[in-house]
């Protein structure tokens, strides 16, 4: 079962403990149980990189650690689409209506195009999902 989108800023709390949370534990607990997550192709596996390479340089986390999350983010259950077709245009919108970075609105767009919950942590993009009708996974 496809559960939801997640974006980066969820899943660093997998990846640091200072940013575990409940939802995110529940998330993890239906992950194991063979659900999936959806993620967008490239941009996910960019950004969950250039997290944990910012968390070893702020000494949040070891390198040996952030290898082994990073490992372990390959092994999670998940279906990795492409952006929708037309996405230049919807992406554009939603960067300039909801304020987003450009990353932030792949993620919306996705799960908007998948009808699926988004799964973030990062307020501006909670706001941006409220506002075009997306709900957030574990609300």
């Amino acid at each position: 079962m496809r559960l939801c989108v997640v974006d980066c800023s969820f899943a660093m709390a997998w990846m640091c403990a200072d940013e575990k949370n409940a939802v995110a534990d529940e998330l993890l607990a239906r992950i194991e149980q063979a659900d999936s997550i959806v993620v967008p192709a490239v941009l996910w596996a960019l950004e969950v990189r250039n997290a944990l390479r910012t968390a070893v340089g702020r000494k949040r986390l070891t390198a040996a650690a952030a290898e082994a999350m990073r490992l372990a983010m390959l092994d999670l259950p998940r279906i990795t689409v492409s952006c929708p077709p037309g996405l230049g245009d919807e992406m554009d919108r939603l960067v300039r209506e909801c304020d987003l970075t450009s990353y932030d609105a792949v993620y919306l767009a996705v799960a908007m195009e998948h009808g699926l919950p988004l799964a973030t942590t990062d307020a501006q993009l909670v706001a941006a999902a409220r506002k075009v009708g997306v709900d957030r996974f574990g609300e």
